[in-house]
């Protein structure tokens, strides 16, 4: 099946150090040639009626003569832009290959049901799962050959989606609520000579339960052994603060509503 486009990106052009060695006639020999490989019946190989074709016709298609042909088409092989198979000395494109070898493995698996990650899935799955698998290469980067033989147009292969949201970890189940007993117990065991330690426990005790055993109101609490071990020793801080001063000087008479006073 002959596709009907081709992409191409100007970036992978102008970053192919092959490519930019090149100059403008030769470039657009090579972009011709590109094309031709794309509707060849092997595509990214240069055939005409499944052989190899000629360098006599390859300079007619090109509207060239044969001399100036045969000088763009070896320096193409020497920059390493373009290859000859050695099987049949047919002119082709590595990367533009290898597209299509992949496409073709994917349309195979197509016809055989696809993914089976996506077909057995579990009714209450959400059908949102991702699949690890290798992102599709792009028909475009098989312009930029000289790049992908050396290595250097070769994306690194993604991370699994699994690996990039990392494990979930599991969440410690909120303790049970304690009750008025525990708590003073707790108190006495903790505080035996305090005379306000069972005062201060039903003080906590019923501080915490009123807001469900959250701390500042939002986390749940962990441990409140440990919770009302800080209860006590803040305890003074709780006494100092809701001691009063009278201020020094207070305002007798309302504000002037004089709005050219700043004070």
């Amino acid at each position: 099946m002959k596709l009907p486009a081709i992409q191409f990106y100007p970036g992978d052009w102008h970053k192919d150090q092959g490519v930019q060695a090149l100059d403008l006639a030769q470039r657009g020999a090579w972009f011709e040639l590109l094309l031709m490989m794309h509707d060849s019946d092997e595509r990214g190989v240069l055939l005409v009626n499944g052989q190899p074709m000629p360098d006599a016709v390859i300079a007619r298609r090109l509207g060239l003569d044969n001399q100036t042909a045969n000088q763009i088409l070896t320096t193409l092989l020497t920059y390493g832009v373009a290859s000859r198979r050695t099987t049949d000395g047919a002119l082709f494109c590595r990367r533009m290959v290898k597209d299509e070898k992949l496409r073709q493995i994917r349309t195979e698996a197509g016809r055989k049901g696809g993914n089976p990650s996506l077909l057995n899935q579990n009714p209450k799955q959400k059908p949102t799962t991702r699949v690890k698998q290798k992102a599709t290469p792009s028909i475009s980067s098989s312009i930029t050959t000289s790049i992908i033989e050396r290595g250097a147009a070769d994306a690194a292969t993604p991370a699994p989606f699994s690996e990039k949201l990392g494990s979930k970890a599991t969440k410690k189940p909120a303790a049970a609520p304690p009750t008025l007993a525990e708590v003073q117990a707790y108190a006495a065991e903790q505080h035996p000579a305090s005379a306000d330690a069972q005062t201060e426990a039903a003080a906590f005790f019923d501080h915490f339960q009123s807001n469900g055993w959250r701390v500042a109101g939002k986390t749940p609490m962990a441990d409140w052994q440990a919770a009302f071990r800080s209860w006590m020793r803040r305890r003074p801080q709780f006494q100092t603060a809701g001691t009063t001063t009278t201020p020094a000087r207070a305002r007798t008479a309302p504000k002037p509503a004089d709005p050219t006073r700043w004070s």
